[in-house]
């Protein structure tokens, strides 16, 4: 039984050792909308967030969303008035999702989370300036001008 279960073992160390990628590096990245007030909830709402600088890895063989979050800055107290949120890559007419959330609950907090989807965003983040996507379509109208700032991660991957 010991010889079996070391093998056992052995394999296992084996495995898991060759599935091992490189070394994982977290890059953040910070942008910010303003969402003026009186925007109706009938229509999705598109915030465009040009020029964000992006990342000079020669290796970077992987980027997948790690986490996106809004927060306010200034206006609303909270972002109750958020039904739906998506944040989008944006290149050309080109555009992948990169978080979501649908059907947010109401919870009085000024900042909320979007679930990251699975999407190898490497190349998008590699160039010297990207834009993404802010998609809202709201529960409420918004009273005053809203100031959201958007923190998003990148877990990325680097080759050998």
């Amino acid at each position: 039984m010991g010889k079996i279960s070391y093998l056992f073992l052995l394999s296992v160390c084996i495995f898991f050792n060759a599935c091992q990628k490189g070394p994982s590096v977290d890059i953040p990245f910070r942008a910010y909308v303003t969402i003026p007030a009186g925007l109706n909830t009938g229509l999705s709402h598109h915030f465009i967030v040009q020029n964000i600088p992006g990342v000079n890895y020669e290796n970077l063989e992987d980027a997948q969303p790690a986490y996106v979050t809004l927060t306010i800055e200034y206006g609303e107290i909270n972002l109750d008035f958020i039904q739906q949120g998506f944040f989008l890559t944006r290149d050309g007419t080109l555009t992948q999702e990169i978080a979501y959330q649908t059907n947010l609950p109401i919870t009085n907090y000024s900042s909320i989370q979007l679930y990251p989807s699975i999407l190898n965003m490497s190349e998008h983040i590699s160039q010297d300036l990207f834009d993404m996507e802010l998609k809202l379509i709201f529960r409420s109208i918004p009273v005053t001008e809203t100031k959201i700032r958007i923190d998003f991660g990148i877990q990325g991957v680097l080759g050998g």
